[in-house]
């Protein structure tokens, strides 16, 4: 029999790790879903690595303990998310997922083993913070030039209601993917749309990391009339400026407070997350200055 990674092996019905005791039955696609989980915990961190194949169906599922149906289903996923590649009459291969997975990838492997000190965790907050940046500037952008009154109004009411929520950062978190969401269908991108899925699904699959994402939640209502107004302006080039600055100066101090690269100074505090957004304010109110001006002429 093919020798597998020792922690390939969970004790079913749930998968491992697991702390506390778990009772009652488990549905089918529970146990699947454990499956897949696992073979692609394995897959992301390397441990089964591009280009090796995978055990036989037999020695597979004798190995987890689960059926042949169960793990036929479960490799049927991996080869969708692009982690496997099947072929007829041979053993399934692992794929280099860096080359074939999607974007779902990223937040599978955020939400894998890797340990918060390990430098790779860095380098992927940083990467999901990149792609957010890109989604929410260039969103923006579209937005400031196809907007429609409903639009505006379906993002009013959005924003409003995240005054309800700054005392939950699940909440708030879920708020915000409604605004963007909102924000979105503005810009008439499907693309986009698409891609803020992933995002969509944080709070409830992350949400120790949301949490903490999440900081400084009454400062964070303050950019939602910002956005709004940049996207009034219909001027999506200063639009797609100013966001994405402004986010990298917030997502550059997050980064400093919780993956710092060397011990935190005594200046480092919450301030740092709220001179982003008073600077975007500044640069808004300066702009509409020159607006004023120049329609005075």
């Amino acid at each position: 029999m093919t020798n597998l990674p020792q922690n390939l092996t969970p004790s079913f019905p749930a998968p491992a790790p697991i702390t506390g005791q778990i009772t009652g039955p488990i549905a089918r696609a529970g146990v699947m879903d454990a499956v897949t989980d696992r073979l692609r915990d394995e897959i992301l961190s390397g441990r089964l690595s591009a280009g090796s194949s995978l055990p036989s169906e037999r020695e597979l599922a004798l190995s987890l303990g689960v059926n042949r149906l169960t793990l036929r289903a479960a490799l049927a996923r991996l080869e969708t998310l692009g982690l496997t590649v099947t072929r007829h009459g041979a053993r399934t291969t692992v794929a280099s997922w860096r080359e074939r997975a999607g974007l779902e990838a990223l937040a599978a492997l955020i939400g894998s083993s890797i340990a918060p000190e390990n430098p790779a965790w860095r380098e992927l907050l940083t990467s999901m913070m990149e792609i957010r940046r890109i989604l929410a500037s260039e969103a923006v952008a579209l937005a400031a030039e196809r907007h429609t009154e409903a639009d505006l109004e379906a993002m009013t009411l959005a924003a409003e209601a995240q005054n309800f929520r700054v005392d939950d950062p699940i909440a708030f978190a879920k708020g915000d993917i409604a605004f963007q969401r909102a924000v979105v269908r503005a810009a008439g991108n499907v693309g986009l749309e698409l891609l803020l899925n992933t995002f969509a699904r944080f709070p409830e699959e992350q949400p120790r990391l949301v949490a903490t994402l999440y900081e400084g939640l009454k400062a964070s209502i303050d950019f939602y009339p910002l956005v709004m107004t940049l996207i009034r302006a219909r001027d999506p080039d200063t639009a797609r400026t100013l966001v994405r600055t402004t986010l990298d100066q917030i997502d550059r101090g997050w980064r400093e407070r919780h993956l710092p690269l060397k011990a935190p100074t005594k200046s480092t505090n919450r301030k740092t997350h709220e001179a982003p957004k008073k600077q975007a304010k500044r640069q808004v109110a300066k702009r509409d200055v020159m607006k004023k001006k120049r329609s005075s002429r």
